[in-house]
């Protein structure tokens, strides 16, 4: 069972981190799709491919091994990654839901006022932020630091020092979780609102021509339920993915904090770890489902590469069957010319 579920977890970490990659190569290779929001979705795949390499993978293998075999100093650098990768990926989410209601809510002081640069710039403050907050541990307080946690598999610090301690574990909480997801949540909604308004706007392909009782017409604008069905949907898989990986390790180490270390079981400990690594897989799927643009480029590299191979074979084929004809053409000359010589 240990086994099967390692090579299970192993073979969704190799898909996490393909996904993520196929999300960057696509807006990096195509300039007409490096727009702000999608270089807002490559600054998140790129924090979720490096949670695939750094930390998963020897979280497997430690998992596997019921022990950890790859030193204090790695034990440090993996506890640590953990939590800016953990950090800055809730701040992107959370980043790119604002960016989506101020694209829908006001599109041309959108379109002029965030830049490439602003992204850059926002980019590189969330990871060093990220970076700050996570390397307070690294300092060695007391036994406020990065060391191996047999039940989850990994490395961590201690949630369960009292006093001042707290301060920190309830920051991590707030940034890792409760306030990006109380963004998303009503960034979200207000989006969903906005575009539910403008749908309702008189447009000629939502015009409809209504009959009064005194026999005179009219126009009204009407809606169409799918377009709300799939807003609803799109925002129930995107916060429902936040929630649902990150949720239960938050509540884990909240709950951890005003009891002991060990108040739950292994199994529970591993599970929402577990869980949060499935982050980086639930991400780039969901956006890249989601996006039609996203989705049609990944087409048409498919379709690309697919013809690529056949223009490849074509010609092999095109001249193997020129050279058949040619050889046919020398055949009935040769023979033609034996016939003439015999009659000679």
């Amino acid at each position: 069972m240990t086994v099967a579920s390692g090579a299970s977890f192993s073979i969704l970490d190799v898909l996490a981190a393909l996904s993520n990659l196929a999300v960057m190569c696509i807006v990096i290779r195509r300039p007409h799709m490096r727009t702000v929001s999608n270089l807002l979705l490559v600054c998140l795949t790129l924090t979720q491919l490096l949670m695939t390499v750094t930390v998963v993978p020897f979280s497997i293998a430690t998992f596997l091994k019921q022990s950890w075999s790859f030193g204090d100093e790695f034990c440090q650098f993996q506890g640590y990654m953990a939590i800016l990768l953990s950090i800055s990926s809730a701040t992107f989410i959370s980043i790119m839901s604002v960016d989506r209601f101020f694209s829908l809510a006001n599109p041309m002081s959108h379109a002029v006022n965030v830049t490439e640069k602003h992204v850059l710039l926002a980019s590189i403050l969330n990871w060093l932020l990220s970076a700050f907050w996570a390397s307070l541990p690294l300092l060695g307080i007391k036994d406020f630091k990065y060391s191996y946690k047999p039940e989850r598999k990994g490395c961590g610090f201690r949630w369960d020092l009292k006093g001042s301690f707290h301060i920190y574990y309830y920051f991590i909480a707030m940034e890792s979780f409760i306030i990006p997801s109380f963004i998303m949540c009503l960034m979200h909604l207000k989006s969903f609102q906005t575009a539910r308004q403008s749908a309702r706007q008189v447009r000629p392909c939502n015009i409809q021509i209504q009959t009064l009782q005194n026999g005179d017409f009219t126009s009204v604008a009407v809606t169409k339920n799918k377009h709300s069905v799939k807003a609803n949907c799109t925002l129930t898989l995107i916060i429902g993915s936040f929630v649902i990986t990150r949720g239960p390790h938050t509540i884990v180490n909240i709950v951890t904090s005003f009891t002991r270390e060990g108040y739950f079981s292994p199994l529970t400990e591993a599970a929402v770890t577990f869980l949060l690594y499935l982050g980086p897989l639930f991400d780039p799927l969901v956006y890249l489902l989601l996006n039609r643009k996203l989705r049609h480029e990944l087409f048409l590299i498919f379709r690309t590469c697919f013809r690529k191979r056949q223009e490849d074979e074509e010609p092999k084929d095109i001249v193997d069957y020129l050279r058949s004809i040619a050889d046919q053409h020398e055949n009935r000359q040769s023979s033609t010319e034996i016939v003439t010589h015999d009659i000679e």
